[in-house]
C-alpha cells in the first residue's frame, strides 16, 4: 500500500498546516489559544448555533482518498471472515476424501470458527480498548494468517481442528473491530454507508475464496493450498494497517488530543475554505467530546435489561441480530457446493454456482449501502423487501427438494432458489442489521 504523508502525524507539512488551522480559528473566534485547544475545553457558550452547525458539519468538503483509504484498510478484518466462508466450502470435498472424515467431523471443521470466534470478540474488546483499534487489526491479521498456515501444514483432523479454532479467533477480532473503526472516523453524514463497508467487505471475501476454491481444486494437495491462502488476506490486512492512522474517539479518549486533531484534520478537504475548514475540524472534536462524555453516563446493564422504556428496543435489535444468523445464510455458504452435489450437480458447476452466489450477494450488498442514506428510503423498506425476497427463495428451495428427486429439472429450480435467496439476504437482512 502505498505511503501517504497525510496520513503520517509527523513532518513539516502538517505541522505548517495545524499551525495554518489555528491562526484559522482564532480569526473566526473560535480557539483562543493553543492551551484552550489541548485541554479541549468546549464551553456551551462558545458553541455556535445547532442549525450552523449542522449546516457545516453536512456541507463541508470531504477528503475522500484518505477517508476511504482508511475505511477499505479496516474492513480488510471483515474480509478475513468471508475469506474462510467461502474457501471452506470448496475444500470440504477434497478434505473428505483425503483425510477419509465423517460427515460430523466435516461439520466440526467448518462451524469451529464460529465457536472460537465469540472469544475473539471479546479479546477485541480488550486489545481495541487498551492498546488501539489500529493494534487491535494487526493482532487479528497475524492470528488469521498464523491459523492459516497451520491449517495447509495440518497432518491429522485433531491439528486441523485446533487451527481452525485459531483461524476463529482473528475472525472474531477483526469482525468487532471493523465496525467500530469505521463508525469512529466517518463524519456524520458518511456514518450510515461506511458502517455498511462491514457487511460489503464479508461479501468481498465470499467470491474472492470461491474463485480461489475454482483455481485451486484439481491440484496436487488443494484442500492444504485452499486453507493456506488465507494468508493473502491476512497480510494484506497486516500491511495495510501500519499505514492506518488511529481512531481519533480512541485517542481522545486516551489523552491524545492532538493526535486526534490531525487525523480529524486530514478528513477535511484540503481545498475548503480555511474558515469553514477550521469550523469543521472543531465541531468533529466537539463531537467526540460530547461522545466521551455520553457514555460516561451509559446505562449500567441492569438498567438496560429491566428499564421498560428501552425493553421494546432491545427486543426489537437482539431478534434482528438472531434472525440475520438463525436464517441459515452461513450454512448455505458453508455447505452449498457439498449439498448441490448431494443433488446431483457435478462439483465443477457447484463451484461456479457459489462463485456466481457470492457475486450477486456483493451486488445487492453495494446495492443496499448506496440507498440506506437516501431520504425516504434508510434501513426499513430494504429488510421488508429482503425478508419477502427470503422467503420466496426458500419456498424455491423447498419444492425442489421435498419430493427427492434428483433430476436436471430439480437440480436447476434448487440453484434458482439459492441464488433468490441470496440476493435478498444481501439486500435485506446482511447490511441493514449491523
Amino acid at each position: 500500500m502505498p505511503t501517504d504523508g497525510n496520513m503520517l502525524v509527523n513532518g513539516d507539512e502538517n505541522a505548517q498546516e495545524h499551525e495554518s488551522l489555528l491562526v484559522a480559528e482564532e480569526k473566526q473566534g473560535s480557539v483562543s489559544t493553543l492551551a484552550d485547544l489541548d485541554n479541549e475545553s468546549f464551553a456551551t457558550n462558545d458553541r455556535m448555533g445547532a442549525d450552523e452547525e449542522n449546516e457545516i458539519l453536512l456541507t463541508f468538503r470531504i477528503r475522500k482518498s484518505f477517508l476511504y483509504r482508511c475505511i477499505i484498510t479496516a474492513a480488510l478484518g471483515s474480509l478475513l471472515l468471508g475469506y474462510d466462508l467461502g474457501i471452506i466450502s470448496g475444500a470440504l470435498i477434497p478434505l473428505r476424501d483425503d483425510l477419509n472424515l465423517s460427515h460430523q467431523k466435516l461439520e466440526l471443521l467448518t462451524s469451529s470458527i464460529l465457536f472460537t470466534s465469540i472469544i475473539g470478540s471479546v479479546i477485541a474488546g480488550v486489545v481495541a480498548d487498551m492498546f488501539g483499534r489500529k493494534a487491535g487489526l494487526i493482532c487479528a491479521s497475524l492470528i488469521f494468517g498464523g491459523g492459516s498456515i497451520g491449517c495447509a501444514a495440518s497432518q491429522s483432523f485433531n491439528e486441523l481442528l485446533a487451527w481452525r479454532c485459531v483461524i476463529g479467533i482473528g475472525v472474531g477480532m477483526g469482525l468487532v473491530i471493523c465496525p467500530i473503526f469505521c463508525a469512529e472516523l466517518a463524519p456524520r453524514r458518511e456514518r450510515g454507508s461506511l458502517t455498511s463497508f462491514n457487511e460489503l467487505f464479508i461479501n468481498v471475501g465470499i467470491p474472492l475464496a470461491y474463485l480461489a476454491g475454482l483455481l485451486i481444486r484439481g491440484m496436487e494437495n488443494d484442500w492444504r493450498w485452499m486453507l493456506g491462502s488465507g494468508v493473502i488476506p491476512a497480510a494484506a490486512l497486516f500491511f495495510a494497517t501500519l499505514f492506518l492512522p488511529e481512531s481519533p474517539s480512541w485517542l481522545m479518549k486516551h489523552d491524545r488530543r492532538k493526535e486526534a486533531r490531525i487525523v480529524v484534520e486530514n478528513l477535511v478537504d484540503p481545498s475548503e475554505d480555511p474558515g469553514i475548514r477550521a469550523k469543521a475540524v472543531k465541531l468533529t472534536l466537539q463531537d467526540l467530546h460530547d461522545d466521551m462524555k455520553e457514555q460516561k453516563n451509559m446505562a449500567t446493564w441492569g438498567e438496560l435489561l429491566f428499564s421498560r422504556g428501552s425493553r421494546p428496543a432491545l427486543l426489537i435489535g437482539t431478534a434482528f441480530a438472531a434472525l440475520q444468523q438463525l436464517i441459515g445464510t452461513d450454512s448455505m455458504i458453508f455447505y452449498s457446493v457439498y449439498a448441490l452435489t448431494h443433488f446431483g450437480v457435478s462439483e465443477t458447476l457447484a463451484l461456479q454456482v457459489t462463485l456466481i452466489m457470492g457475486l450477486l450477494k456483493l451486488a445487492f450488498t453495494i446495492v443496499a449501502s448506496l440507498v440506506v442514506d437516501i431520504k425516504g428510503i434508510g434501513r426499513r423498506l430494504p429488510l421488508l423487501i429482503g425478508a419477502v425476497g427470503c422467503c420466496i427463495g426458500m419456498f424455491i428451495m423447498f419444492s425442489a427438494t421435498v419430493s427427492g428427486e434428483v433430476n436436471p429439472v430439480t437440480s436447476g429450480v434448487l440453484i434458482t432458489g439459492i441464488l433468490v435467496f441470496i440476493s435478498a439476504f444481501g439486500l435485506g437482512y446482511g447490511p441493514m442489521c449491523w
